[in-house]
């Protein structure tokens, strides 16, 4: 079974990113932790675990600045929206000629 969240502490020590950074993609409205633990140091659910793995390594390794990254991140989502899409028309095209072919 997939890890349902992660923990601040544990985010910081996977990636390799300073407390301050993930402060400031909080504050960015870049990522967004969950609310519903009182009292937690920070809660992140897998979707955006994943953002914040790809704005480390764009930061990181690509050198983006963090409005780039976030034009990147949309700019995933975008593609990825109209992949599924895309992949919804397939199967009703599928489906049609299934019933249309004897």
């Amino acid at each position: 079974m997939a890890k349902q969240y992660y923990y601040r502490k544990q985010i910081i020590e996977i990636f390799d990113v300073e407390d301050s950074f993930l402060d400031l993609l909080v504050a960015e409205d870049l990522v967004h932790p969950l609310q519903e633990v009182p009292g937690s140091e920070g809660v992140f659910p897998p979707d955006q675990v994943e953002r914040i793995r790809i704005i480390a390594n764009l930061v990181k390794d690509l050198e983006v600045n963090l409005a780039g990254a976030e034009v990147i991140l949309e700019m995933r989502e975008n593609m990825i929206r109209m992949q599924n899409q895309f992949d919804e028309i397939l199967q009703e095209l599928v489906r049609e000629l299934k019933t249309r072919l004897p």
